[in-house]
């Protein structure tokens, strides 16, 4: 707000110096239009008048016609200001003993938007608030708001006028939209692994916004119009389903390593006395040869080819560990537990692919 500040104290001090300089350029005119009347002006009877000038009378004598020439001439006379009144008026013709009064303009300091340095103008003689602060609205093209309370008051010189701005922008701009991600999945990258197969464009909106400055403070913004210039282009990110080597993906989906798998006969028992050999009062009933509890997941192996707590992966059952062993299970053969002797039945003896992972991958 310190430039808009700036920017009005300047237009309004240019708008000072023009009003001088459009004085001047009047009394220009005059004065060719003197000299060139001077010869017979000497020629002429001279005449007394009564001068006053900001309330101090002479009597001059003067041989000019009108009121402009005479002021152009008379020593006494100081430049006219801006806004300094002559009655009757510049064009007036003089006569005899005719009396010719010039009222001056008052000095009135500005403080605008509260900021300490103080503008200074002249103003009219006689001017109330409302009346100098129209007058700097025309010479400025620029609006103002200030005390409503005191809009009749009459102005004298020195007073100090607080005036606040009142700047209505209005102005286009462009912002950019983000745009988005789309993720697409290939056999190309490895499991997890992503590429940025395509770079993403932001795209561009034009808003038209109008804001209302009094003062140093935004009175009121809005936003007039919208218009999308160009949408933006989304992102294109690859995802990898390829496993790499050491690594299978489970029938639930999770993925895990292994240091190798190899196709075993699996067959299935369960905690019955056609299973085990013991009662359920058997003191080991439901215990295995590892000393691990019997339950879905601990299965039976040959400990000469897997040792007890390897962690395994087994089609069709799952994860599992080498928990127990059995008198029939030789070489490469699994027996899986269930909890019903249905259940074994049902699955019979199958050939599976078997996972010896290489850490605990999984949990029971």
């Amino acid at each position: 707000m310190k430039r808009i500040y700036f920017a009005l104290a300047g237009l309004l001090l240019v708008f000072a110096a023009a009003a001088l300089i459009t004085t001047a350029s009047a009394f220009e005119g005059n004065i060719l239009a003197q000299n060139q009347t001077q010869n017979q002006q000497q020629t002429q009877n001279p005449v007394t008048i009564r001068f006053t000038d900001n309330g101090e009378t002479a009597i001059v004598t003067t041989y000019a016609e009108t009121i402009a020439c005479f002021l152009e001439t008379a020593d006494a006379a100081p430049a006219l200001r801006h806004n300094d009144v002559v009655i009757p008026g510049l064009e007036h013709g003089i006569t005899d003993g005719m009396h010719i009064e010039i009222i001056r303009a008052f000095p009135v300091h500005v403080r605008l938007n509260g900021h300490e340095q103080l503008l200074t103008f002249y103003a009219r003689p006689g001017s109330i608030l409302s009346a100098f602060v129209n007058e700097l609205r025309l010479a400025t093209d620029m609006d103002f708001t200030f005390d409503r309370a005191g809009w009749h008051r009459r102005l004298a010189a020195g007073d100090v006028v607080e005036l606040e701005s009142v700047i209505r922008l209005e102005r286009e701009v462009y912002e950019f939209l983000e745009y988005t991600a789309e993720y697409t999945y290939c056999d190309e990258l490895y499991f997890n692994q992503q590429e940025l197969y395509r770079a993403g464009v932001l795209g561009v909106r034009r808003v038209e916004t109008r804001a209302l400055y009094i003062g140093n403070a935004v009175s009121e913004q809005a936003v007039l119009a919208y218009e999308i210039v160009s949408m933006p282009i989304p992102a294109v990110i690859r995802i990898g389903t390829a496993l790499p080597p050491g690594h299978a993906r489970a029938a639930s989906g999770e993925i895990f390593t292994y240091a190798r798998s190899v196709r075993m006969e699996a067959t299935a028992y369960t905690l019955s006395f056609e299973c085990t050999g013991r009662h359920p009062d058997h003191p080991l009933f439901g215990v295995t040869a590892s000393g691990m509890m019997a339950q879905v997941g601990v299965v039976a192996v040959d400990t000469n080819v897997i040792p007890f707590h390897t962690q395994l992966y087994i089609e069709g059952y799952g994860f599992a560990v080498a928990g127990d062993r059995g008198g029939a299970i030789r070489g490469y053969k699994v027996d899986l537990y269930f909890n019903t002797r249905e259940e074994t039945i049902q699955f019979g003896r199958q050939n599976l692919r078997v996972w010896i992972l290489l850490d605990e991958d999984a949990e029971i």
